[in-house]
């Protein structure tokens, strides 16, 4: 990489970072939970409603039978009128909604206006490895790639933002 294009780079990541610092916090939390969750996606299907795996995980985030049935015990502790059945796991919406009914259960102390990249490790890592994920030592190479597809994302959203303006 010559200087010129070293220089170049350096300059659009600083303006990006401008530009996320300069965010209110409720479209900057928005911004990152968006983020988050299509980098999850990517890293679990690359956005195959119909990815399947050897485990019996399904869909864009990959659920598992038991999930569902998790899901379904946090609906009814929290006495919302949902039911989700293992069909719904290949319906991208459904499976969005079920992946943030477990993680605001799992995760009541994260301030989704304002949440951190530590934040979002945790959420991911519960994600992969249940609600102790981010204890767990195999989690850590989940993270590594839903991190590393987070980082591309936000950069090629924060260039797009800046070629609108």
């Amino acid at each position: 990489m010559t200087n010129k294009w070293k220089r170049v780079t350096i300059a659009l990541l600083v303006i990006s970072a401008f530009a996320l610092i300069a965010m209110t916090p409720l479209t900057r939390g928005m911004v990152m939970k968006d983020v988050l969750y299509s980098s999850i996606v990517w890293v679990e299907s690359k956005g195959n409603a119909n990815a399947k795996s050897r485990d019996g995980s399904l869909g864009i985030v990959q659920i598992k039978p038991v999930m569902v049935k998790e899901v379904n015990r946090i609906c009814k502790i929290k006495k919302l009128d949902k039911k989700f059945t293992l069909a719904d796991r290949k319906n991208p919406r459904k499976s969005e909604e079920m992946f943030w009914i477990y993680q605001e259960f799992y995760n009541p102390d994260i301030n989704w206006d304002t949440i951190t990249r530590k934040d979002m490790e945790t959420l991911a890592r519960r994600w992969n490895g249940g609600p102790n994920g981010d204890r767990k030592r195999a989690t850590k190479k989940y993270w590594r790639k839903v991190s590393k597809r987070f980082n591309l994302e936000l950069e090629e959203r924060e260039l797009a933002e800046l070629k609108i303006n």
